[in-house]
């Protein structure tokens, strides 16, 4: 029985489906009021990414602040929180941006209720409390605030602190959507993309990127490269998809670039080229992006486009793990389990396969089962290498369903068991297996 463990190669990400999350979490920051004139005001949305130049003389703003704070103005007590949170031309204080949040909040101020919403969702100057930002989005939200209904439904997506809820998810998606927030307009594409909480409808999927589009929103612009280079709701068309790719890039988003380093590794479209992906991946990198980490990090383990460099590699999978990424933490453990660019440690190897299988990763899961049925670094656990399996096996993953097949084929561990062997053989010959198909003509014979 072949249980080789190895480096395998790595795959581009879906934008609509890995980063559905981290999206909304990016996107919806501190909120500034502005107001224009006397007479008309207008909103100003500042968020993680942007600075404080954004606001121009900051002292003369904080002065015409107080100003206004002084006479109960709720705006200019929003404005001098956001200050206050991210020390624009003053001491970065949360504790007292928190306190001008709450006060303009009590005037029923829809924005500072928001914000409060977001202190306690991140935890900025207070203790993180799903709880306390759930129930000020919902206030600003039933003001029909977008910006809320919108990191409401990414608390329903991803169960934060409730029941997940895709439908609930999806109503308030729309409802932000159709007040033209772009980061929704995505959201709510995705949601078709996907099928989360709404029939999928790749044509709804389409329109609902093309309007996020329409407001120059990057990953709505990647979005729609993915939809031409999986053929979903359009013809495949690997070159329409470089373009949207490239667009998106353009405008700086990790999610394009990092796309486009998978058209130019696979040879999508475009003769394979592994030195501009990495080029590609390396920029990805560069803003965070963990999949472009793992990715790259794949390049760096094969020496595909770069000089090879286990090293490196696994210092790509690491930053990966630490931010939760399942393929970068099951790389990482193969890293430990093989010791190829770092020292050979099975407990660490354990730990972060088991770390990546919790995120229901196939490949971890049948690499952790290979751990407890061979007792690499571990005694033999034949209860946990099945249950292993079976979880690679459900995800899909034919190696398990053929390990499961030999498992009950030969006794090992369980009762010999004829008919499951075949059962488990022909799932894994279906998509292909070749060691199955052997072994289900061998039993057939």
């Amino acid at each position: 029985m072949d249980c080789s463990i190895t480096l395998r190669q790595l795959t581009m990400i879906d934008p609509a489906k890995r980063t559905i999350i981290t999206l909304a979490a990016a996107c919806v920051g501190i909120l500034i009021f502005i107001p224009s004139s006397p007479s008309n005001a207008g909103e100003f949305i500042i968020t993680p990414q942007l600075t404080c130049g954004a606001l121009g003389d900051s002292a003369a703003k904080q002065q015409e602040w107080e100003n206004d704070a002084a006479l109960g103005k709720a705006a200019a007590l929003n404005n001098l929180g956001f200050m206050y949170v991210m020390g624009c031309g003053v001491k970065q204080d949360a504790q007292r941006a928190r306190k001008y949040f709450e006060q303009a909040a009590d005037k029923g101020d829809a924005q500072a209720e928001h914000n409060l919403g977001y202190l306690y969702d991140r935890g900025v100057g207070v203790a993180q409390n799903s709880a306390l930002a759930f129930a000020w989005y919902t206030k600003a939200a039933a003001k029909g605030f977008a910006q809320s209904e919108l990191s409401l439904a990414t608390m329903y997506q991803i169960g934060q602190g409730i029941p997940k809820d895709p439908v609930k998810a999806a109503e308030l998606l729309r409802q932000a959507a159709d007040q033209g927030l772009a980061a929704a307009q995505y959201q709510l594409g995705a949601a078709y993309d996907s099928g989360e909480g709404v029939g999928r409808d790749y044509a709804q999927a389409m329109l609902w990127y093309q309007k996020g589009v329409a407001q120059n929103d990057p990953t709505a612009l990647a979005a729609i490269g993915y939809l031409y280079e999986t053929g979903r709701g359009v013809p495949q068309d690997f070159t329409a998809a470089m373009h949207w790719y490239r667009a998106a890039a353009a405008i700086g988003s990790p999610i394009g670039e990092n796309n486009l380093g998978g058209l130019y590794e696979n040879g999508k479209g475009i003769a394979p080229d592994a030195a501009q992906a990495a080029i590609w991946y390396a920029k990805a990198a560069a803003q965070g992006l963990p999949p472009a980490n793992v990715n790259l990090g794949g390049l760096y383990a094969s020496g595909r486009g770069v000089s090879q460099d286990y090293r490196r590699a696994t210092e790509l999978f690491s930053i990966a793990a630490h931010s939760g990424d399942a393929s970068g933490e099951f790389y990482l453990g193969v890293a430990y389990l093989t010791g190829k660019g770092v020292g050979q440690d099975y407990a660490l190897a354990r730990y972060w396969l088991e770390k990546s299988s919790e995120q229901n990763n196939s490949l971890a899961q049948y690499d952790l089962g290979i751990v407890y049925l061979k007792g690499i670094g571990i005694e033999k656990n034949f209860d946990k290498a099945i249950n292993s399996f079976e979880q690679s096996s459900t995800n899909g993953n034919s190696d398990a369903q053929t390990e499961l097949g030999v498992i009950f084929e030969y006794g090992i561990g369980v009762k010999q068991d004829r008919s499951k062997a075949m059962t488990f053989y022909k799932m894994a010959a279906d998509s292909g297996n070749e060691k199955a198909k052997s072994a289900l003509k061998r039993l057939s014979d």
